[in-house]
């Protein structure tokens, strides 16, 4: 779906320098379940997504991982379930942030818009600086 693939691109594009500095990077697609059970209770994590919160496609946001839980809205089907459905529904407490990259276009594609792409170098940087300074003040 477009744009709805920019955390994907952006972690395949940064994952060996977060990974040469001991963090472990895992890509979930849309296996959230896999995620899930992939987190331990003591884990600190940063779930890193596509977003769409009305602002500047390209913009990087942050905030602490329960906001975001609190914030997310109820699904109404199964499979709009998410992470955070499960986080909810199991009672996972789970410290850490959730970084979402606002998207321009969510339509049938393969390919990321093209306001994306002039900006994604710019948007790994941003992701790349706002997970070292949640790693520096953890």
């Amino acid at each position: 779906m477009m744009d709805d693939g920019i955390a994907i691109a952006v972690l395949e594009n940064i994952s060996n320098k977060l990974q040469s500095i001991g963090i472990e990077v895992v890509i979930g697609e849309t296996d959230f379940q896999f995620c899930f059970h992939h987190l331990k209770e003591d884990d600190f994590g940063i779930i890193l997504d596509a977003a769409y919160i009305g602002t500047v496609a390209g913009s990087v946001h942050s905030c602490k991982l329960e906001e975001a839980i609190a914030a997310y809205g109820e699904t109404n089907a199964h499979h709009d379930m998410s992470i955070f459905d499960l986080m909810k529904l199991y009672s996972k407490p789970l410290k850490g942030y959730f970084i979402g990259i606002e998207i321009a276009k969510a339509e049938f594609g393969c390919e990321l818009s093209e306001d994306l792409k002039k900006k994604f170098n710019g948007i790994c940087l941003e992701v790349e600086k706002i997970i070292y300074e949640i790693v520096m003040e953890v």
